[in-house]
């Protein structure tokens, strides 16, 4: 059985923003509104600890026990379970690297390594991020299945311009000062590009390179993807979020809004 994440929306709706390699906006619509984030949150996570191993606050090659156990933001401890659990998550107590806690957190969507990640970092560290990145719309105030966190009001939201600008920071050297290492933009691009769970990518032809981060929970369906070579001028970033679509429809609407704004590399 499901914890609970989040009231579904009443009114659909779907936002999009698509930046260019130099960050500016080719296209956007309801770019700035904000939505429950899902699992798009992991994005900044990611960031964030890349962040910090930055600055030698984290070792990424630190091996720490695997946990499913969690500290809630009124002091109360949590249990994951149910969907929230990764079936091929090390067992409990067995050593796992920070570094691998970041690839399963964004390649498979593992919500007990985000956990174990904002519980290493701490959500501030996850906030000072978000203000360095200059985001709008995004709030990132407790960790996900933190039931009693939820019903104080706590969310996670973030915005489809939100989420384009945070994925160009976590795979090219721009938008956060300092830039992320060599190392790091390495880690994040290939975590991304080993992405098991596209949306966006399905919307492409076979031999574009691509990587991406999408979320879901009742109600509200997102991703957002980097399209071409991080390091060259063909780069895209495209954000596409929606709400109130059942998830048939909101995948469709994702993969069309992709073959509209990037027809030149759909499939």
């Amino acid at each position: 059985m499901s914890l609970p994440t989040a009231a579904a929306p009443e009114e659909s709706a779907v936002s999009h923003c698509l930046l260019d390699a130099h960050g500016s906006v080719l296209d956007a619509q309801g770019a700035d509104r904000p939505y429950y984030a899902a699992s798009t949150i992991k994005l900044h996570v990611l960031l964030a600890a890349l962040r910090e191993a930055g600055t030698g606050r984290l070792d990424l090659t630190a091996s720490v026990p695997a946990i499913r156990s969690f500290t809630g933001a009124n002091g109360a401890p949590f249990t994951l379970g149910g969907d929230h659990l990764d079936p091929m998550y090390p067992a409990e107590g067995a050593p796992v690297e920070v570094q691998e806690l970041l690839r399963r957190m964004i390649d498979r969507s593992s919500n007990e390594a985000t956990d174990h990640v904002i519980e290493l970092l701490g959500l501030d560290s996850v906030e000072a991020t978000i203000i360095g990145l200059g985001l709008r719309s995004t709030r990132v105030e407790r960790l996900i299945g933190d039931a009693a966190a939820l019903r104080t009001g706590a969310t996670n939201e973030t915005s489809a311009a939100d989420l384009a600008l945070t994925m160009r920071a976590a795979v090219t050297p721009y938008g956060l000062a300092p830039p992320l290492s060599a190392s790091s933009l390495d880690l994040a691009r290939e975590a991304l590009r080993a992405q098991r769970i596209p949306v966006i990518g399905s919307a492409l032809r076979e031999g574009v390179r691509w990587g991406s981060k999408s979320g879901w929970v009742d109600g509200f369906r997102h991703d957002v993807a980097f399209v071409g070579d991080p390091d060259g001028e063909d780069l895209r970033v495209l954000a596409v979020m929606t709400a109130g679509l059942a998830p048939e429809d909101a995948d469709r609407r994702i993969t069309d809004r992709a073959r509209e704004l990037l027809p030149d590399v759909a499939g």
